[in-house]
């Protein structure tokens, strides 16, 4: 079917105002589950519950851009956010139920197609996870338009933030703003998330290497190497540089060397992540969640402090500048 083959001459429309004066299920559902942080479900409710004409001035412009794109991008946030505790639960019970010797040993049950399926949602995972954080740097935009780096409304992404926050914070010299005290909060609250020291330096560009070359190259990128305890239980360790190519110390074995019993501790210490695949996930959802709960935390204040601000035309014309459209209408079938 093509489009000029549906009735389009349409004379008369009418249309129910999309008004809320209650929040949609899913937004209850997403709040009550904890796949999001309270602080996103309380910019929701500050919102009027996303509901049309109830946004405030600053983002209330004639045709109703600015908070038409504000609502979806904040139910955006909440459906990615919901996606990676989903993920998180299906990674886990797939990866439970993966073949390693000490299952066998001890009777426990395994699925052949277990392992595949938890690389998939591993995969997913990294993309969910990686989403809410550009998502919600898309937020922090169109509040604070113009004033973090190369974070444009309609193009934001969280490495420029992640930028931002690697300096010294530059406020107004001569004379504050209404801003300034948002970006001091924001800034202040971010930087030992986003850049914390020893063990967890570097956590931010380690997850987006491996969200980049799973959903590029696919999940069979994520090498694993399983290591068992004094019990035979194995927990697997991926790896935190890319490419990981074990073949490489795959050498013949020459007796006339002596073996280094240092050797294999220092490269597994030093190549691998040192925290079980498990831990790793489940601490790296948290740790994008308190981001994103400081984020909507912030832009709640600023939702309240703004309300009656002049529209951000400035917003409004970085989102047209962003805007994209192609000539395609469709395919030839052949």
């Amino acid at each position: 079917m093509r489009i000029q083959d549906c009735v389009l001459s349409i004379d008369v429309a009418v249309f129910a105002p999309v008004v809320r004066n209650q929040p949609e299920d899913c937004w209850v559902e997403a709040r009550n589950s904890g796949a999001i942080p309270p602080e996103i479900y309380g910019l929701y409710q500050r919102a009027g519950f996303l509901s049309f004409g109830s946004g405030s001035r600053f983002l209330g412009d004639d045709e109703n851009i600015l908070f038409s794109y504000f609502s979806m991008t904040l139910n955006c946030l909440m459906e990615m956010l919901t996606d990676a505790k989903e993920q998180l639960a299906e990674f886990v019970k797939d990866h439970n139920l993966t073949y390693d010797l000490g299952k066998k040993a001890r009777g426990e049950p395994w699925e052949p197609a277990a392992s595949t399926r938890a690389q998939r949602h591993l995969r997913d995972l990294l993309i969910a996870l990686h989403a809410s954080l550009d998502t919600v740097a898309d937020l922090i935009a169109l509040f604070l338009t113009g004033r973090i780096p190369r974070l444009r409304v309609g193009r934001a992404q969280f490495f420029q933030i992640e930028n931002w926050l690697a300096q010294p914070l530059n406020l107004s010299a001569m004379v504050a703003t209404p801003y300034d005290s948002h970006l001091a909060d924001l800034y202040g609250a971010l930087k030992p998330l986003v850049l914390p020291g020893p063990p967890e330096q570097d956590w931010l560009p380690l997850m987006r290497m491996l969200r980049n070359k799973g959903a590029h190259l696919g999940q069979r990128i994520f090498r694993q190497v399983g290591l068992h305890d004094t019990d035979l239980r194995f927990h697997v360790f991926l790896p935190r540089e890319w490419p990981y190519i074990w073949e490489k110390h795959m050498k013949p074995h020459d007796p006339n060397v002596k073996a280094d019993p240092t050797l294999m501790p220092k490269l597994l210490q030093e190549t691998l992540i040192n925290q079980d695949i498990l831990t790793f996930t489940r601490c790296l959802h948290g740790k994008v969640k308190e981001i994103v709960s400081v984020c909507a935390r912030v832009a709640n204040t600023m939702y309240a402090a703004f309300e009656n601000f002049a529209v951000n035309q400035t917003a409004l014309a970085e989102l047209e500048r962003s805007s994209e459209a192609y000539e395609f209408e469709y395919f030839i079938e052949r």
